[in-house]
């Protein structure tokens, strides 16, 4: 112990030297653990030692307990206890829960995995309180160390250590304080329980250190060292609140050029072209003249043959231009749309028919504003070879009548069958007294709280939805009544359709070629929620609404009189309409009622705001569209705990749109500001409230808002992933790490879309990216942070007052200070006691952060499997909740996507987007006026084509010329049927709506090899193809061999000419491939049974003939992956299976086998680690097409 006169002496030479006391204390000079003095024994001062660390970063082999420094003379195994640690004797103040566990000393070093961690974690070790971080903060019981390979770090103090120093030091000034240690000890033994089954629970976080220091390093050194991470290649500043943006890759030009009615223009009269518009017209003459050869060659023919007469008029009648070719093969869509003009002027947009546009007398806008004419141009005139005066509107948008779409899509063979898919003997449907729809609490009180469900027809909204509905004014509120005594159930009416709305924009023009700028289009998407999903998001069961128009999305006034349209035809099907309908019984087309309602309107979150007239997420008061969460409230946790939210009542939210809608125009900001809602057209259909008909779409939510914001707001920006001291190599730094870790990531080939590196990902990045990164982030980010076997309890340094990572730090921490001072002062709280600047800095602690992380990883990938029960739901929910409150009291600043996340708990149904089809349309050139016209006959032109493929694809007996021309389709349409059926059937797999109805399980593909089982190739397969042969032999007196004496009743099955080899196949739209051909490389891998990881090396199907009928058995040769003996420890282990994250065995393959093609049961991605005691390939499941995920239990 030193006592008071040492100290006092040393504080006196302390004051005429200019040096630090702890240099002129006894033991105050330890050795230097850098990696370039590690080892050395050189004692070092404590300023030089903190400038090593700086400089050459703490050797890895210091930072453990179990591995001392070599000849430390003074110092505990982990050379300084943090300020922080706790005594031995924990009090009633110190931080929430930590585990305290007691690995024993029985742990033997020549068994470095063999450790148990349940038996460890018995129950006469409880939860002990203790100071520091929740996650990792060290330890101080009385365990004993374990194997040094497993990194077992919690270690007991040695005698003879420093304690005494450490409290002695403890009473110093703060300008005498010693600097805090850099890195604390964790175990990865006790990081599997604390981010396993204790990731449930709340506790408290690091305290963050001073914004104006490096990471909790004390120094007045703030340079930046050149530290600062190389910025340059980033597209996207740090944004506090981040917002989605539209889609906006340029279209691609594939489809043929796409004319519209009237004459053509005057020749010459644009004088300048984008050479895409000269190149497709070059095609489309092309195209004319080939036609016409084609007619003048069977003009010929049929001289010198012996044709019928009619068959030589029909020859002379040959359609040879595009335009009538679409029209005599039916695929002229002019009569189905309907094209509205608008007025340009973006505070108007006043909406004409072309009749209306064609009677005024001038181009001017009729509207009166207030006592003026809008000033908004209508049109544009030109005069046409024939003098005649055309008419062009400044502003168009094409109508797809959603009656009459519904009419021809119910006109179809089959498609009312498929809408029946759904259900169940209760469910029968009824044409006279209509039962009224179920509440909410009857589906409740049927549904056990572990009852798995999976599919929309099973939801509550399901059977609750009614219609026969109107909505009127009693005098005194607006309220829905019935039209006849009750509301109708919907999901009881024979065809009572349930309609989803989808409303997603995109780019149309960008670039050099842009010539007006930047053009954005929306397109309106109807889908029916009745059809099975992998056949509800094909092209041709979709209906394309409308396109409205850019170069900006209307809004206000703009916006209703574009939806109106719309909206009159949702209303008037809500009260039932006669539609043509194919009846199956007599094979013919005959008119039935329809009621259809809408449901739900799945749009991003800046196309919520527009369709359900919220106030924004800028709002102080109304920010969230589902409850009443002050925008303050989210710098504090209970802006993410849901038992403090006070919901939004949809009868009060009618009341205060129409009050909004009734007010004179100077009162109606006041009511916005005071309710956050205004009146848009949606509210005028009966039965529609705009948030609860508004679910939280999971693409926008999660993958283009939340992980976005995690991965570049909360990581990157603020240099969580910079380097930890100025001379650490580049390629060691935690961003080349993690960059570094995703390239070499293994994603099968449905991934279309893969993450890159991170300086590179910003608003322009697409969800699947996102998605697919948020797939491996745990595990990227542990291999990013990770010193040896566990992430280290140590700040990342700040940086320099100079680098762009501070000054991001300093801009969040000024945003969070400012919410958290509205919230302040919203409690009443002292004005002595207002937040300030240091208090709102963030943390830096990346156990704290990824614990976060964490919990959100496994939140998503539970509420979004295939199957869920409500305990499910509220479980994954309060996860989400713990995110909020995690990061809010890290300091860290979340965007409303957060606090929007609680909400999920009824939003878990997924719906897609089909602007992927949209915008590869053929815009032709076209621009202002008539681009959108143009898109939407080419959004109903493929989908006709695609409906057309199908009918060829049909007939029994097709013709050698059917075959023909049916093989030319599928040629011509690129990503058509064929591509958008599987892609529709992987997303059933992926969205979980099973089960799938009616689908081939298994399909190869169709360019087989003939092989040679002699060739050194094939050689190895052979004698597991006949045993496969023999496995699955239908035959009773028959036995397949191969080489060798024929045995009785032996069938032989020949090394050549009996065996094909596939590059690949489907299994329930999952493709998988062989790993020795070019064409199925990149679908090599796969699950076999229950999550098997296997290398497929081989795809075969052998034909034999046995008593005269020929038999074919299909086989894939795969390899097993290894499972490690014993398993590591890495700090996901307690959510693997439930993630299905699984480690293996680093490129070792069990033995060859031969498996069935229905063994196979989804893909995985896959990445590999390196830890100190083995290498190991870790797989992360993309896609489960197993019996329990493809089958809904009833």
């Amino acid at each position: 112990m030193i006592n008071s006169q040492v100290l006092a002496a040393a504080r006196e030479k302390a004051r005429k030297s200019k040096r630090k006391v702890l240099n002129l204390l006894p033991g105050g000079r330890q050795f230097c653990d850098c990696t370039e003095c590690y080892g050395k024994q050189l004692p070092r001062s404590s300023r030089l030692i903190d400038k090593h660390r700086r400089d050459f970063g703490r050797h890895p082999t210091s930072l453990h307990p179990g591995a001392p420094c070599a000849g430390s003379a003074q110092s505990t195994a982990f050379g300084f206890r943090s300020k922080s640690s706790a005594p031995d004797t924990a009090t009633e103040d110190s931080n929430p829960l930590m585990l305290a566990i007691d690995f024993g000393a029985s742990a033997s070093v020549s068994e470095p995995l063999a450790f148990n961690l349940t038996s460890a974690l018995d129950d006469e070790h409880p939860l002990i309180p203790h100071s520091g971080s929740g996650f990792g903060s060290p330890s101080h019981s009385n365990s004993q160390p374990g194997s040094p390979a497993l990194g077992l770090y919690l270690a007991e103090q040695a005698p003879g250590s420093n304690m005494d120093l450490d409290n002695s030091l403890a009473q110093l000034s703060d300008e005498d304080s010693i600097e805090e240690p850099t890195l604390g000890p964790t175990t990865p033994a006790a990081d599997v329980e604390l981010f396993g089954r204790l990731l449930h629970i709340d506790r408290a976080v690091d305290i963050p250190p001073p914004l104006r220091l490096r990471g909790g390093q004390e120094s007045d050194d703030e340079r930046s060292d050149g530290d600062d991470q190389d910025r340059d290649s980033q597209d996207d500043e740090p944004n506090p609140d981040p917002l989605e943006e539209v889609e906006d890759d340029p279209p691609e030009m594939h489809v043929e050029p796409i004319e519209l009615g009237g004459e053509p223009d005057v020749p010459g009269e644009e004088t300048m072209e984008y050479p895409l518009t000269t190149n497709t017209q070059r095609f489309s003459i092309s195209i004319c003249a080939v036609l016409e050869s084609h007619k003048a060659t069977l003009l010929a023919e049929a001289r010198r043959g012996d044709f019928p007469a009619e068959y030589i008029a029909q020859i002379r009648n040959m359609a040879t231009t595009l335009r009538a070719l679409e029209r005599r093969i039916g695929m002229d869509f002019s009569d189905l749309i309907t094209i509205y003009s608008l007025c340009p002027l973006p505070q108007c947009g006043k909406r004409y028919t072309l009749e209306e546009l064609s009677e005024l007398p001038d181009p001017q806008c009729v509207r009166q504003v207030g006592n003026d004419r809008c000033e908004g141009m209508l049109y544009t005139e030109s005069t046409l070879t024939n003098g005649t005066q055309k008419r062009t509107p400044t502003k168009s948008f094409p109508y797809n009548s959603l009656p009459q779409a519904l009419g021809r899509l119910l006109s179809r063979p089959g498609i009312t069958g498929f809408m029946q898919h759904w259900r169940r003997a209760d469910d029968e449907p009824v044409n006279e007294d209509v039962p009224p729809p179920l509440a909410p609490e009857d589906w409740m009180n049927n549904v056990d709280q572990n009852q798995r469900f999976g599919d929309m027809s099973e939801a509550w909204g399901w059977r609750c939805q009614g219609t026969g509905l109107e909505r009127t004014w009693d005098g005194q509120e607006y309220e829905d009544v019935p039209i006849g005594e009750t509301p109708l159930a919907l999901s009881r009416l024979p065809l009572g359709l349930n309609l989803g709305l989808n409303m997603d924009g995109f780019q149309a023009f960008r670039g050099k070629f842009a010539a007006t700028g930047t053009y954005s289009v929306n397109g309106v998407y109807i889908v029916v929620n009745n059809l099975p999903f992998h056949l509800r998001m094909l092209i041709e069961n979709m209906i394309l609404a409308m396109v409205i128009p850019g170069p900006y999305e209307p809004k206000g006034y703009a916006f209703d009189q574009v939806l109106e349209p719309l909206v009159d035809d949702l209303i008037d099907l809500s009260r039932g309409i006669n539609l043509p309908v194919y009846n199956p019984q007599t094979r013919r087309i005959e008119e039935q009622t329809v009621y259809a309602s809408l449901s739900s309107l799945l749009v991003d979150w800046i196309a919520r705001i527009k369709c359900t007239g919220h106030a924004g997420v800028a709002s102080e008061h109304n920010h969230c569209l589902y409850c009443k969460m002050r925008q303050c409230d989210l710098s504090l946790p209970r802006g993410y705990l849901s038992e403090g939210f006070e919901l939004r009542d949809p009868h009060e939210h009618l009341q205060d749109k129409c009050r909004w809608r009734d007010a004179p125009e100077e009162e109606r900001e006041p009511i916005r500001q005071e309710t956050g809602t205004t009146f848009v057209d949606f509210d005028r259909i009966p039965g529609f409230y705009s948030f609860d008909n508004c679910p939280i779409d999971a693409m926008h939510l999660f993958d283009l808002g939340i992980t976005p914001a995690i991965v570049k707001d909360i990581l990157y920006s603020p240099g969580m992933l910079r380097k930890r001291h100025a001379r650490q190599p580049a390629d060691e730094t935690p961003e080349a790490r993690f960059n570094a870790f995703v390239r070499r990531t293994y994603f099968p080939p449905h991934c279309s879309r893969l993450p890159c590196e991170l300086s590179k990902m910003g608003s322009r990045t697409k969800a699947e990216q996102w998605r697919n990164l948020r797939t491996i982030l745990v595990p990227a980010l542990f291999e990013a942070w990770r010193i040896g076997d566990t992430i280290p309890d140590a700040n990342i340094p700040r940086g320099g007052e100079n680098t762009t990572n501070f000054k991001v730090q300093q801009s969040l921490a000024a945003h969070l200070l400012r919410r958290r001072r509205h919230a302040h002062n919203a409690d009443g709280g002292d004005v002595d006691n207002m937040p300030q600047i240091q208090d709102c800095a963030s943390s830096r602690n990346p156990r704290d952060y990824i614990a976060c992380i964490m919990r959100y990883c496994v939140a998503t990938h539970g509420l979004f499997q295939h199957q869920i029960t409500r305990q499910d739901v509220a479980d994954m929910t309060a996860l989400l909740e713990l995110v909020g409150v995690g990061f809010t009291r890290m300091n860290v600043h979340l965007s409303p996507s957060f606090h929007n996340a609680t909400h999920i708990g009824g939003h878990i149904l997924r719906y897609g987007n089909a602007n992927r089809v949209l915008i590869k349309i053929n815009t032709n050139g076209h621009g202002r006026g008539v681009l959108e016209a143009t898109m939407a006959k080419g959004w109903m032109r493929r989908a006709e084509s695609h409906r057309y493929v199908k009918l060829l694809q049909s007939i029994e007996e097709p013709t050698e010329d059917d075959l023909t021309t049916l093989d030319a389709l599928l040629d011509a349409t690129k990503n058509g049927p064929e591509h958008d059926f599987q892609r529709g059937v992987l997303d059933a797999v992926l969205a979980g709506e099973a089960p799938i109805h009616g689908l081939e399980p298994v399909r190869l593909a169709t360019q087989p090899a003939r092989v040679d089982f002699r060739s050194v190739k094939h050689a190895r397969f052979y004698e597991l193809m006949v045993g496969f042969c023999n496995d699955h032999n239908p035959f009773d007196n028959a036995i397949f061999y191969g080489y060798g004496r024929e045995p009785e009743g032996g069938v032989h099955l020949s090394p050549r000419d009996s065996t094909l080899s596939y590059p690949n196949f489907f299994r329930y739209g999952v493709r998988y491939g062989s790993a020795g051909h070019s064409r199925g490389y990149r679908a090599r891998y796969g699950y076999i049974d229950n999550r098997v990881p296997v290398i497929i090396q081989g795809i075969y199907e052998s034909t034999v003939r046995v008593q005269d009928q020929e038999h074919k058995f299909l086989a894939v040769m795969v390899q097993r992956f290894v499972v490690p003996n014993p398993q590591p420890l890495f700090l996901w282990n307690y959510w693997g299976d439930f993630m299905g994250i699984h480690a293996w065995e680093f490129e070792h393959f069990g033995p060859l086998e031969a498996v069935h093609p229905d063994a196979f049961s989804g893909v995985f991605a896959l990445s590999d680690i390196e830890m100190t005691y083995g290498h190991y390939w870790i797989t992360y499941e993309m896609a489960n097409t197993s019996p329990a995920n493809r089958n809904n239990p009833r």
